[in-house]
Order: structure tokens, then C-alpha cells, then sequence
């Protein structure tokens, strides 16, 4: 009987810890902040080559710089939208980036779900004239990226870009 309710105790904190995981994104601040920085990294070598944005040539514009408070906003943001399972610049609480973004004067936002890969997601954004637009837009001096997973696995991307109020 002892070994019985020993089995049973281990199997129900088992179940318990995998019932916990659904429907709870699996952040990148958890240990894949190396995602975090490959989506700036990848962003910023299409900065510093010109390129077109749908009908509109950009030229080469300055990388931009990682910051923290960006990345909270777009970590934030991936996170409600795995946890909620919808894919919009509002978020659940009916916030939109300039509410989220508040210390910064010039700022800009693209999201994405299902890339597998910080590369999918940049290629995804620089397909979309409107992204691409963003990523080329030469008012932006930082940036900060962030990704989340939904209880059923499909990743959330957003990329925050950001002029802070100091800079202007």
C-alpha cells in the first residue's frame, strides 16, 4: 500500500507540473535571450545595406542599439499574445505600443507568429512592406526583441524600435 500511494503521489506531481505548463508562454528571458539578440542582430544587417521596401528604396541606415526597456515592452507584448492566443498590435488589456511605450518620442512595432526562427521572422518582416518600412526607418536608434511560446507551442515574435525622448 505504502509503495502504491508513493507511485500515485509521484504521477499526480507529475500531471501537476505538466498541467501548470498549458497555456503558459515559455519566455526567452527564461534562457533564450541569444533569440532576443539574433532578431537585433539580423535586423541590423538589413540596416546597413539599402534596400527596397516595396515600392521605396531605403539607404543604409546606423544599426541599432539593444535596450532593456524596449525589450520588457516587446517581451510583454509576445507574452499576451501566446498567453491569449491572438496576434494584434493591441493588446489584451486594450494597450497599443504608444500606451506600452510611453518613454520613448518616435517608436515602432512589428509582431509575427509561427516563425520557427529569429531568421524567419526578420525574413517574414522584410517581405512586408509596412515591416520593412520600420526596420529601414532611420529615426529608430534602438531596439529591443523578444519572443514567447503559446501552451500550444506556436511562437509569438515582436520587435519594439524606439527613439528615447533625450535623443530628440
Amino acid at each position: 500500500m505504502r509503495q502504491f500511494m508513493l507511485v500515485f503521489l509521484i504521477a499526480l506531481f507529475l500531471l501537476s507540473a505538466c498541467m501548470e505548463g498549458i497555456n503558459k508562454p515559455k519566455s526567452t528571458h527564461a534562457g533564450d535571450f541569444a533569440l532576443e539578440m539574433r532578431i537585433v542582430e539580423l535586423v541590423n544587417e538589413s540596416r546597413v545595406k539599402g534596400r527596397k521596401c516595396g515600392g521605396a528604396y531605403y539607404k543604409a541606415v546606423q544599426p541599432l542599439a539593444w535596450n532593456d526597456m524596449l525589450g520588457q515592452a516587446a517581451l510583454a507584448h509576445s507574452m499576451d499574445m501566446a498567453r491569449n492566443g491572438f496576434l494584434s498590435h493591441t493588446g489584451s488589456d486594450g494597450s497599443n505600443p504608444g500606451i506600452r511605450l510611453s518613454k520613448t518620442r518616435i517608436f515602432g512595432e512589428n509582431i509575427g507568429q509561427g516563425y520557427r526562427t529569429p531568421e524567419e521572422a526578420v525574413q517574414g518582416w522584410l517581405r512586408s512592406e509596412a515591416h520593412c518600412r520600420n526596420i529601414m526607418n532611420p529615426e529608430f536608434r534602438e531596439a529591443g526583441a523578444a519572443f514567447a511560446k503559446s501552451g500550444n507551442l506556436r511562437n509569438y515574435w515582436t520587435i519594439v524600435f524606439g527613439t528615447p525622448r533625450q535623443n530628440r
